[in-house]
């Protein structure tokens, strides 16, 4: 294991102490974190389930470079897990590498470019627009690459006007899979806000996005472009709570002439009542691309979800987070004529997880996760639940 490496190497210098890893003015940083799990469903389905004991083992580098008017920060992440399958061995792999640079060219204009990379195992849950989380099921590893970048300039001290674009690539390692849902994705984003008081901005946004398929499907009908307008409030109401509201429509038009229509809404209230102690409850409403469960009969799909996360530092060594998701799916726009069904998904996801610091530089995590997918067409999306419990220790310099 990592972590015994690292012990072993402390107790060999033993009168030498790791300088002041905790100090958040450090400009760079290392996590080490090594484990084992017990998994009930590790491939992720209803029939023939797979349980059992797997390891794991991820670290973590963060990096920030300041320069007078050019800040550049970079992450990266790997993790290991084994065995893939109980029968026949084998491990996965996550590569996750974060940049992004911001410069100031004079106090009204800045500049910030970002990349996001990954090289992982398909995840049960990811973002989608407006932060709605959206379920997906596993279907072998991925590739994903989003680059964006935009321009903010204020205009006067209380209006800001803003321009940002994203450009991003979906590609899957297992050829079924690749072929019904390699895609890119590209957006633009306009902005104008308004500062009304020191606690509260408003804005009014417009956003174009389009989704081109390698494997369109029947008549081009999964590449798609989609118009959103909205407007956005966010509000301090007081030092410890805080709100965020996106309200708008997403109009999206597929390229075999079929149109779909739904509201877009984003709400998030956060309560900070204490030393890393939070309290977060978010709603979400979007419009988007059909995802891996339904795309070879359907273009979109309508998700709404709830969530809400919690974390609460009991002691100067004890701190415990808890978070509960719970997302509704519903597909539309069918790509072929004779389609009439209209299937919906329903995913509950959740989990609780304790860290003790016996140290600044090490600590113990215990974990629990629960996931559950539910169907109204199991032909189209297979159904299952999974629990998983997980122990690991974790090393921070």
């Amino acid at each position: 294991m990592l972590w015994l490496f690292f012990l072993a190497v402390r107790t060999a210098l033993a009168g030498w102490e790791f300088t002041t890893p905790a100090d958040p003015n450090r400009s760079w940083s290392i996590n080490a974190t090594s484990g084992g799990s017990y998994d009930d469903n590790i491939n992720a389905s209803e029939k023939d389930r797979q349980s059992g004991l797997r390891s794991t083992s991820a670290i973590k580098f963060r990096a920030s470079v300041p320069f007078e008017r050019f800040l550049m920060g970079v992450q990266y992440e790997y993790d290991v897990d084994y065995p893939r399958d109980i029968n026949l061995g084998g491990y996965d792999e996550t590569h996750n590498l974060s940049v992004a640079a911001n410069y100031v060219f004079n106090p009204r204009l800045t500049l910030n470019i970002n990349e996001n990379f990954v090289n992982s195992l398909q995840p049960e849950l990811v973002l989608g627009p407006a932060n709605a989380p959206i379920t997906v099921i596993q279907a072998g590893t991925y590739v994903y690459n989003n680059i964006g970048g935009g321009l903010s300039f204020s205009l006067t001290p209380r209006w800001v006007l803003s321009a940002s674009g994203s450009w991003d690539i979906w590609r899957y390692q297992v050829p079924s899979v690749a072929d019904s849902n390699d895609h890119v994705d590209y957006s633009t984003t306009l902005s104008a806000l308004y500062s009304v008081d020191p606690r509260t901005i408003i804005g009014l946004n417009y956003q174009y996005g389009q989704d081109v398929f390698s494997n369109p499907g029947f008549n081009n009908g999964r590449n798609a472009s989609a118009d959103t307008g909205y407007l956005s409030i966010v509000r301090r109401l007081n030092p410890q709570l805080s709100l965020s509201v996106n309200g708008g429509y997403t109009i999206r038009q597929s390229e075999d002439g079929s149109t779909s229509t739904s509201p877009t809404g984003y709400a998030s209230l956060v309560y900070n009542y204490g030393l890393e102690s939070t309290l977060a409850l978010t709603f979400a409403e979007s419009l988007s691309e059909a995802s891996l469960q339904g795309t070879r009969q359907y273009s979109s799909q309508e998700s709404t979800s709830f969530s809400l996360q919690a974390q609460r530092r009991l002691t100067v060594r004890l701190s415990v987070s808890a978070d509960l998701t719970y997302t509704r799916t519903a597909f539309s726009a069918p790509l072929a004529p004779g389609v009439t069904l209209k299937p919906t998904e329903e995913a509950l996801t959740g989990g609780v997880s304790v860290n003790y610091a016996f140290r600044d530089w090490v600590s113990a995590v215990l974990g629990y996760a629960y996931t559950q997918l539910m169907s109204s067409d199991s032909n189209l999306i297979q159904p299952y639940d999974r629990d998983r419990i997980s122990l690991g220790i974790s090393l921070t310099y």
